[in-house]
């Protein structure tokens, strides 16, 4: 048995908490998010230091330590699966509930970091609404624990200088691994184990190398310590999230963590401090208050829709310690205990518990969320996906309703939120759809999102280069719309200029690309008219709106005060400002926009999806309203040097933006 190190837990207080205060918003801690590497450089550290000896004394028993960790790990995930499922039936839409069925069947077969790499970002914006998404770190050490004890146990008869040589090698393997995921596939380089190994690995290591108990001076081990406490702190303050996480910025947690690890014994200061009883205490919890916290916040997002104010969350993390505490006490130690439940019991229960588990987020996902038990909610939240799926990134008249097209619909997916309405407008209409997700209507402009991966802004540049040429090879084409929330022009760091330039981004990049495309349409026999992004302000919108639905609250409660829409939205509005002045700009904002607030719905009818697209209804609600044809139709007409803001028709006019 290792010996009781109280400094370890100390530290894993110190893993735990800033990933709480992260995920509640708290800025000063922008770099919570790494109290993860923590846990893994920990999780390294003492799995491999148990299964190192036991292999070299000839103790290790494959089924012993998968009861230990089955009893370690098992009872009180699946505890806190089983209260997520209830919460989730009552408060969950049924897309939400559908995905939630996945996670559920994903955390039981050891896979959600697959899951959520096919899904979503770590640090994209909806992982807020999901329950188990912190479960993926759990899957990247079982995955771990699977391969390490075989692996161990296969070199049981070598030297300790060739395990450590195959563990180094592995480490570097791994730390490469993240430097070329990072730029083809942003989410598989967080979630998956080959980009995580070396983490865990290079804990492996020193606790391979701590055998050998090296006689350090007490001034040298109080120096590395503290540095390695130091550097720790200051990873949580000054990272930030960003696509080409875990590289070289995740390298000082990890290091700082290893020192500690390494040097922070009881007899100093660093050992001293994170033997702490209060911080102690803490981490005796951690396993319990890390399976808690995220659940507990999700959900709360969902019934409270609103933005939880600070107090909110505060009151939320003294929540998670309550319940770990519960489940510490009563799910955590009893199993622990192998003199209260055998090893047959452990693992039948864990097996039948688990197999529960699936069979649930099967029919969850089977079901697509129950939604035959909440049809107008799965209603609400239905994507206006133009011409079909298969349309998206296609330039081909498969995606035209017409072999002669007039119209041609040209932008991202706030161009594509379009068509439907268009249609509704007008049911023979010759529409070509030449859309592209994320991709504006820019002849020499492409943004630069590196969770789109590295390809990614070429891909996008080569999709409009293919659009200029389908569009002057078909001369039924006559109008031009084109539409883009513009918003990924400016948020991101960098932009692609020509294809092959990489600059800042700048507002005036985006207004001279705008207006470059607008003159090559134009010069080309095109008549051209650009559709604003609706308004929005962050929030989103659709779902406030369908959450309300559900939970019986009023709908009013998710309109858009101006006021945050014109901060929200100021450099957008000042870009199609700009551009107003010499080519034609449509805008919602006049009909959708009072002196106020902006409106979440029409007639009785629900506009949005989601932020900022019209649903499938929406588009189709406001496409009759507003009669998005004739209205595209007269403004495109319109004699540019005299275009204004508005179009020609009086039900669609816009806002000074």
């Amino acid at each position: 048995m290792l010996q009781y190190r109280p400094e370890i837990d100390g530290l894993r207080a110190l893993a735990v908490m800033p990933v709480l205060l992260f995920h509640a918003g708290f800025g000063f801690i922008g770099g919570g998010f790494a109290g993860v590497d923590v846990f893994f450089v920990i999780s390294g550290y003492l799995i491999t230091a148990i299964i190192h000896r036991e292999t070299r004394d000839g103790s290790f028993n494959i089924v012993g330590f998968y009861e230990r960790r089955a009893r370690r790990l098992a009872p009180a995930l699946l505890f806190i699966c089983t209260v997520s499922t209830v919460f989730a039936a009552l408060w969950m839409l049924p897309q939400e509930l559908n995905n939630f069925g996945k996670s559920l069947y994903a955390v039981s077969l050891l896979g959600s970091n697959f899951l959520f790499w096919d899904q979503t970002g770590y640090f994209a914006p909806n992982t807020d609404l999901m329950p188990l998404l912190h479960t993926w770190s759990l899957a990247v050490e079982e995955q771990f624990y699977i391969a390490l004890p075989l692996l161990l146990f296969a070199l049981r008869r070598y030297s300790v200088a060739t395990v450590m040589t195959l563990l180094a090698t592995g480490v570097i393997l791994s730390f490469g691994a993240t430097q070329i995921l990072a730029r083809i596939d942003p989410a598989a380089n967080f979630y998956l184990l080959p980009s995580r190994f070396w983490e865990l690995g290079i804990g492996a290591m020193l606790a391979i190398a701590n055998e050998r108990q090296f006689d350090f001076p007490q001034r040298l081990r109080e120096i590395l310590a503290a540095l390695g406490l130091f550097a720790i702190a200051a990873s949580y303050i000054l990272l930030q999230g960003t696509a080409y996480y875990p590289g070289w910025t995740t390298l000082p947690v990890v290091l700082g963590t290893t020192l500690v690890l390494a040097f922070a014994h009881g007899d100093t200061i660093v050992g001293k401090l994170l033997s702490w009883r209060p911080l102690v205490a803490i981490g005796l919890l951690s396993y319990s208050l890390y399976l808690w916290h995220q659940p507990v916040f999700a959900f709360a997002r969902l019934r409270w829709i609103d933005e939880i104010p600070r107090l909110g969350y505060l009151l939320l993390i003294a929540l998670c310690f309550v319940l770990a505490f519960f489940s510490w006490r009563y799910v955590e130690q009893p199993f622990r205990k192998s003199a209260r439940l055998g090893r047959r019991a452990v693992f039948s229960s864990t097996i039948a518990s688990g197999a529960v588990a699936i069979l649930l987020g099967l029919g969850l996902d089977g079901t697509d969320g129950m939604v035959a038990q909440k049809p107008d909610l799965a209603r609400l939240t239905g994507s206006s996906i133009g011409l079909g799926k298969r349309c998206d990134a296609v330039v081909d008249l498969k995606c035209a309703t017409s072999h002669t097209p007039e119209m041609a619909v040209w932008g991202d997916s706030f161009a594509r939120h379009l068509v439907d309405g268009i249609i509704a407008s007008k049911h023979d209409v010759r529409l070509l759809q030449l859309t592209k997700n994320n991709c504006g209507p820019f002849l020499d402009l492409a943004p630069i999102a590196p969770r789109l991966g590295g390809s990614w802004p070429k891909e996008c540049a080569q999709h409009n280069d293919d659009v200029r040429r389908f569009l002057l090879a078909n001369k039924s084409i006559r109008y031009v719309v084109l539409s883009s929330q513009l918003s990924q022009y400016l948020t991101e760091e960098m932009v692609l200029v020509e294809g092959k330039r990489e600059v800042p981004t700048e507002v005036k990049t985006l207004t001279a690309s705008l207006r470059s495309t607008l003159a090559w349409l134009k010069a080309n026999g095109f008549e051209a008219v650009f559709v604003a992004p609706t308004p929005h302000d962050g929030r989103d919108t659709g779902l406030c709106v369908a959450r309300a639905r559900l939970l019986e609250q009023p709908i009013e409660r998710c309109e858009l005060p101006l006021k945050n829409v014109r901060v929200h939205d100021k450099d957008i509005l000042n870009v199609l400002a700009d551009i107003a002045d010499e080519y034609p700009v449509v805008s919602f904002m006049n009909y959708l926009c009072d002196a106020d607030a902006c409106k979440v719905e029409d007639q009785g009818v629900e506009l949005f999806e989601d932020h900022g697209h019209f649903s499938a209804q929406g588009s189709r609600q406001m496409g009759r309203a507003l009669n998005f044809y004739r209205s595209f139709v007269d403004a495109a007409k319109r004699d540019p040097v005299s275009a204004q803001i508005a179009p020609a028709q009086p039900s669609l006019p816009s806002a000074a933006l």
